[in-house]
C-alpha cells in the first residue's frame, strides 16, 4: 500500500515496485498449458509400461523400432522382425 501513495497509478521506469505491482499468482501454474502438460503426463505413464519392456527386449538382443509400444511388441509379437519393424502385431 506504501508504493502506492509514493507512485498512485504510474508506471515509474526503474521502480522496482512499480515493475512487480501487477504480478499476479494463480493457485495452479498449468492451467494456460493444460493440455500439454496432461499428453506429456499421459506419455510418461505409458513410459512405465515401455521402458521396462524395452529394456527386456535390448537385452534379448533385439531392436524395436522405438520406445513407445515396446510392451504391446513384447506381448504380441511372435517373430524378431516383427519386433523390430514394428509390423504384423495385431
Amino acid at each position: 500500500m506504501k508504493h502506492a501513495e509514493t507512485h498512485p497509478g504510474l508506471d515509474v521506469e526503474g521502480c522496482f515496485g512499480c515493475r512487480i505491482a501487477n504480478v499476479r499468482m494463480g493457485t495452479n501454474s498449468t492451467t494456460t498449458r493444460g493440455t500439454e502438460v496432461s499428453k506429456t503426463n499421459d506419455v510418461e505413464r505409458s513410459w512405465q509400461k515401455d521402458m521396462p519392456a524395452y529394456k527386456r527386449l535390448r537385452k534379448e538382443g533385439l531392436q524395436p523400432k522405438r520406445i513407445d509400444g515396446s510392451a504391446e511388441v513384447e506381448k504380441k509379437a511372435e517373430h524378431k522382425w516383427q519386433v523390430e519393424t514394428g509390423l504384423g502385431i495385431k
